[in-house]
């Protein structure tokens, strides 16, 4: 009876040995594997502006020789916030190499941010960037005061040229909380003021529209607008197929193309629906390709402990109306398409 219970207890022990050291080899395989690992989270991953983005991220990693693990949700999703940090806690908690992240605010993403950082993952903002730069690694993108300021002036020159001295403005935008809807709104007040002076007061700027990307949301507020402001000149769409769509469509309704300017952000075919009517004016374009480029090269970089800058800008283009077809079709020379083969998941 004592060598049976005594063989038991032996077996059991050597049991237990192998459940631990194959489980021990699960986690070593995971760490080897998260060793190659990066997570790239967008707001979006769809769009005129964001496709070619995550087209530049993925073709960065697979020419560096990483996986690249995209995690976002549709525009619409009431806990976005929310869900987008519980990316990076999952990409933390797997002890991946690096994060990419496109911050919806500017405060509410450095706690988890901060966390990855303290157990030496690098993360990297694009798109928009954090209230204090200390907070993260690096920035790639556009300052987008400096591009707002650019259309801001690019429209006041124009609204000066045609003798406007005076009236309302139009801003639409699809969340008023984004970072980057903040700093080109006021990035568009200060050219505008700069190129006006003093009697950029006489100008008034109207509460900023919010669709959510609803075309359909944006449309009826803004025809909402014209019908209670007579002496609107100008509107400006910040970004988004929302704003983009639902500002043309308006002007149309209310019989108010050409009449009143429209100034974009990025570039998407559906401008070209407004150029010959004149439901767009103008447009500054980010490229969205080498941002998504430019992300993930930087952040192997940090990886491997090379030293890169705190900030890396992307320049923006102002085109014109008149230019917009050939622009597009120059950027449609970037294929948008996917890379063949390559490891990325998609959370919707």
């Amino acid at each position: 009876m004592y060598k049976k219970g005594k063989a038991f207890i032996v077996g059991l022990l050597v049991m237990l040995l192998l459940v631990s050291a194959s489980c021990s080899s699960k986690e070593d395989s995971a760490d080897v594997e998260n060793e190659k690992t990066l997570y790239f989270i967008p707001i979006v991953d769809t769009g005129a502006y964001w496709n070619p983005m995550k087209k530049g991220a993925e073709d960065a990693a697979k020419e560096l020789g990483y996986t690249l693990i995209t995690k976002t949700s549709p525009s619409a999703e009431p806990s976005k916030k929310e869900k987008h940090i519980g990316f990076i806690k999952e990409a933390t908690a797997k002890n991946v190499a690096g994060i990419a992240i496109a911050p919806i605010e500017k405060k509410a993403f450095v706690d988890s941010i901060k966390a990855a950082i303290a157990k030496d993952i690098p993360v990297i903002t694009f798109d928009a960037d954090l209230e204090n730069p200390s907070d993260r690694t690096a920035y790639v993108g556009t300052d987008n005061i400096s591009a707002g300021k650019e259309l801001g002036k690019q429209a006041a020159e124009e609204l000066k040229e045609k003798g406007i001295t005076e009236g309302s403005i139009a801003i639409v935008c699809v969340d008023v909380a984004q970072p980057t809807m903040n700093d080109r709104e006021k990035g568009i007040k200060e050219g505008f003021a700069e190129v006006y002076g003093k009697s950029a007061e006489k100008f008034k700027f109207l509460a900023t529209i919010q669709d959510n990307d609803q075309p359909s949301e944006s449309k009826k507020q803004l025809e909402g607008y014209i019908s209670a402001n007579k002496d609107l000149v100008t509107v400006f769409s910040l970004g988004s197929e929302g704003p983009d769509v639902g500002v043309m469509s308006a002007l149309e309704s209310q019989g108010k193309a050409g009449q009143i300017l429209h100034y974009g952000f990025d570039y998407t075919d559906t401008w070209l629906k407004g150029v010959e009517d004149e439901r767009i004016t103008a447009i500054v374009d980010q490229d969205a390709y080498q941002i998504g480029y430019q992300v993930i090269e930087n952040l192997v970089k940090s990886i491997k402990g090379e030293t890169i800058d705190k900030t890396i800008p992307i320049d923006v283009k102002y085109v014109l109306a008149k230019d917009l077809e050939t622009y597009g079709e120059e950027k449609s020379k970037i294929k948008t398409d996917s890379v063949e083969d390559s490891s990325t998941e998609s959370t919707e």
